[in-house]
């Protein structure tokens, strides 16, 4: 008797026939998993894309600026010291204290090199400045220059007035440039104006007024205004 057995299963797949005498055998398994070749060449590179946007500062970077500035500043006061140093050394090793009187007018000097005199009377500042031509003089403007000069004068003298005095500074030739008597341009460094000051108040202020009260500092003036009096320099 020839008997024929198949096999069926829902996942076909003939894997093999076997024989065994009359009969004849099918067997059925489950597809396998499909094999995978070895992985190819990688391929050529493509175009480089946008450019990104630029990321915040680092916190070194920032560091080092401020260290920099902070080294810069160091730099500059150590420059002052040295100045402010040399200008006070100068000061100790001139000032003698003393007074000479010329004319009958007693002259103080300070340590600078220069005698100073405080006209007492109202005048302009042209007026001034003849006057001061009187004594072989002209309108103070080496003591102005430097405060720690003006301090010590400013002890000497017996009387301090509370009038502004009249010092050789002007912007006549040229509005905002002042220029000393001695045809020198005023430094920055020299300056000491009161805050605010000047003002060229109804663009005729043009003449430079100090004064002994306190602080020292300066006023801009009408050149025609006749209520200061004079501080007038000479050599020693």
């Amino acid at each position: 008797m020839f008997s024929f057995k198949v096999c069926v299963v829902f996942i076909i797949g003939l894997h093999a026939a076997v024989y065994a005498g009359d009969n004849i055998y099918l067997t059925c398994s489950e597809s396998g998993p499909p094999l995978e070749g070895n992985q190819g060449p990688p391929g050529p590179a493509g175009p480089a894309g946008p450019k990104g946007p630029k990321g915040d500062t680092g916190v070194t970077t920032e560091l080092e600026h401020t260290v920099h500035n902070l080294e810069k500043r160091l730099q500059k006061a150590e420059r002052d010291i040295v100045v402010m140093t040399k200008t006070i050394n100068e000061i100790n090793s001139h000032t003698c204290q003393c007074m000479e009187v010329i004319d009958g007018k007693v002259w103080y000097g300070p340590g600078n090199g220069y005698l100073y005199l405080i006209i007492v009377s109202d005048m302009t500042y042209d007026e001034a400045r003849s006057k001061c031509s009187k004594y072989g003089a002209t309108l103070a403007v080496h003591g102005p220059k430097n405060r720690d000069v003006m301090k010590i004068l400013h002890k000497q003298l017996p009387v301090t007035t509370q009038e502004d005095y009249w010092i050789g500074l002007t912007d006549k030739q040229s509005e905002g440039r002042f220029v000393w008597e001695d045809g020198s341009a005023l430094k920055s460094s020299e300056a000491n104006w009161y805050p605010g000051e000047p003002t060229d108040y109804e663009h005729n202020e043009d003449c430079v007024g100090g004064n002994f009260r306190d602080s020292l500092q300066w006023n801009d003036y009408k050149c025609s205004d006749g209520q200061l009096y004079a501080l007038c320099e000479r050599r020693e």
